[in-house]
């Protein structure tokens, strides 16, 4: 990872790529900008289901999918 990558406090998280583009689509939409808005709504979006808990019920049956979908891709 380069130097670039790296902001104090950060770690770093895969996503599948349409979560990104979708993200990244999310943040185009917000009027304050900084160059690291994404890391900050992703972290956003994961506190948020942590801390509530419908929210989290909700992130479970999402990653059920997720893995559906992971285990249907065809990978290089």
């Amino acid at each position: 990872m380069s130097k670039s990558n790296l902001e104090p406090g950060y770690k770093a998280v895969l996503v599948r790529e349409e979560t990104k583009l979708k993200l990244q689509e999310f943040r185009k939409d917000i009027p304050e900008k900084d160059l690291y808005q994404e890391r900050r709504l992703a972290t956003a979006a994961l506190e948020y289901c942590l801390n509530n808990e419908t929210a989290r019920r909700a992130m479970l049956e999402t990653a059920r999918r997720i893995v559906l979908l992971d285990l249907e891709t065809t990978r290089p």
